[in-house]
């Protein structure tokens, strides 16, 4: 949970303060406005990092479901061969969301060339966007590129989905413990399902314009600035998301602004005490 937060947050601000991308849809190019400019960071590796932190977090995800899967299907104990197998496939899918946008840049063409055929694809751009600082064109085909994200979404949501249903699936078909274990573990993983897909349903609007937009060759640049926006409000959105169906974040909250939250805190201690040991007393009976 708290690599998910972490990479969340990095990549929200990469994306708003670091690079800040500007797009040019349908072709896929554009240039950076943000720090990165000062940095002198190149503008392809700008574009290589951003397009994988969109991967890690999509592995983060479906990690994080991963061990909760096997956290409740096995314990917090597991055999050496077992985790070695888990270990091997987090870093397996880590190296292939850092990797899977690499064939895109095996044909990146000649950036003059790049920009007449933009010109030519967006005939009302106007040539100050063109010879901006930093102005970068990954690709005049947007083959490679779409077939890199496509490999990415169906490596990641099959599994997520898996992991999801048989999470489900356990927490409500599982007899061998304890009634008030079970609804509080339920009650725990829709809190966490609603803190995760909250913000990804709210990130799909902004995607799926991109999407459309790159497949009917559609420009429209405010839109496109719009749903940039709207994929950078999605620190902002998980953070109040985790705020609303977690008692003790929100109360601890509450209180570095000197204001008084009902006295809820307690009780998600005393949840947890609950959970804590019904497990324990589980472990100690087998």
């Amino acid at each position: 949970m708290l690599l998910l937060h972490f990479v969340g947050a990095f990549v929200d601000v990469y994306l708003s303060f670091i690079a800040t991308p500007v797009l040019t849809l349908p072709v896929c190019s554009g240039y950076p406005l943000g720090f990165s400019l000062v940095l002198g960071i190149p503008t392809n590796v700008q574009v290589y990092l951003g397009i994988s932190f969109v991967g890690v977090i999509a592995v983060t995800i479906l990690t994080f479901f991963e061990d909760r899967y096997h956290r409740l299907i096995h314990g917090h104990g597991s055999n050496g061969k077992r985790s070695w197998k888990r270990m091997f496939y987090v870093v397996i899918h880590y190296i292939v969301s850092v990797l899977f946008i690499a064939p895109g840049y095996l044909n990146i063409p000649d950036q003059a060339v790049g920009r007449a055929a933009t010109k030519k694809t967006i005939p009302c751009i106007p040539d100050d966007v063109l010879n901006r600082p930093g102005y970068f064109v990954l690709s005049v085909v947007n083959t490679i590129p779409c077939l890199c994200l496509v490999f990415m979404f169906a490596l990641v949501v099959p599994q997520g989905a898996y992991f999801v249903g048989s999470i489900f699936y356990y927490l409500f078909n599982t007899v061998s413990k304890s009634q008030t274990t079970n609804r509080l573990q339920k009650q725990f993983f829709f809190a966490l399902c609603i803190q995760i897909f909250v913000p990804i349903v709210v990130l799909m609007f902004p995607i799926l314009y991109i999407v459309l937009a790159i497949w009917f060759d559609y420009y429209n640049q405010g839109a496109t600035n719009i749903a940039l926006a709207g994929i950078a409000f999605h620190g902002i959105l998980s953070t109040i998301t985790m705020l609303i169906v977690h008692t003790p974040y929100r109360n601890a909250t509450l209180s570095m602004f000197r204001l008084s939250p009902k006295n809820t805190g307690n009780n998600s201690q005393q949840i947890w005490k609950t959970v804590v040991g019904a497990h324990t007393t589980q472990h100690s009976v087998w």
